[in-house]
């Protein structure tokens, strides 16, 4: 026994005394120093007192008294002998009753906890999987929006290149030339207008990202105030096209420029970056 732990068997065994002497004597010697196997025969004891107290206490019946004392070969010699030899017998089978039963029951106990345990071991790994499909299901979700957003972004970008290419194939439409407020270099785009479909353009090519809380707007001037023609940021490559309806009632315009502008701003009032050369052509 030094050196060994003792199995669950001989714990349970221990707990409910249905050992034999010598080794119940061994594995007491061996509790002194172990308190791992001190924890298991706790652990036993605490099942076997919890069965014991559970179980309600029963007489046995006469008859299977006498069928025990004669399978056991009890004999029956005087009455006061006999009366003492069956009551040491009845005692010493109870015991055996009472260790089967204890022993039984704490067999039956452990067994039941540890099917518990599997139970719920097997129960966590289905929630597990079915958490893991609903997340994966979630990201899948958002995945199939953010593909959604992206194609309704391309068919609008689409339609407004279809009417765009419409617009610049009618001979109605006027084009003017844009460029930077510095006076330097070639244009840096195109202002359409298109009478026939009341609508303006504003097509540029390489325009540095503006900072948060920051925008591009357009604005034309029409008998002395300027209008705007809304805001608008270049893509990831500095690409810009924005479109606009003629604000209604203006048939002409005598300037247009391109400002930066605060969020929300409904006046003009940041500094102009870029023109509009020349919109005599764009005039009724």
């Amino acid at each position: 026994m030094p050196g060994e732990h003792i199995s669950q068997g001989q714990a349970d065994e221990f707990a409910i005394g249905s050992l034999e002497p010598q080794l119940e004597r061994a594995i007491a010697l061996h509790l002194a120093e172990c308190p791992a196997c001190r924890d298991i025969v706790r652990d036993s004891e605490r099942l076997a007192a919890t069965f014991a107290l559970s179980t309600p206490v029963r007489r046995s019946p006469s008859r299977l008294k006498g069928r025990v004392l004669t399978a056991a070969g009890i004999r029956r010699p005087g009455p006061v002998s006999r009366a003492f030899a069956v009551g040491r017998a009845t005692a010493g089978l109870a015991a055996v009753v009472v260790a089967v039963a204890a022993f039984t029951g704490l067999v039956w106990v452990r067994g039941e906890v540890r099917d518990l345990r599997e139970d719920n071991a097997a129960l966590r790994t289905q929630i597990d999987a079915a958490l893991s499909q609903e997340v994966e299901i979630a990201a899948l979700t958002r995945k199939l929006d953010d593909q959604e957003k992206a194609a309704a972004r391309l068919e609008e970008a689409a339609a407004g290149d279809q009417a765009l290419i419409v617009a610049l194939m009618s001979p109605d439409t006027k084009v003017a030339e844009v460029y930077s407020s510095e006076g330097a270099g070639a244009g840096i785009g195109r202002f359409v207008w298109d009478e026939q479909q009341k609508k303006v353009w504003f097509v540029a090519s390489d325009l540095p990202r503006r900072p948060p809380g920051e925008t591009y707007e357009i604005w034309v001037a029409s008998g002395g105030k300027y209008y705007t023609l809304g805001a608008f940021e270049p893509d990831e490559q500095g690409f810009a096209r924005h479109q606009a309806s003629v604000p209604e009632g203006i048939t002409s315009y005598e300037s247009a420029v391109v400002t930066i502008e605060r969020d929300g701003s409904p006046n003009r009032s940041g500094p102009t970056l870029f023109f509009v050369a020349d919109l005599s052509a764009l005039t009724d």
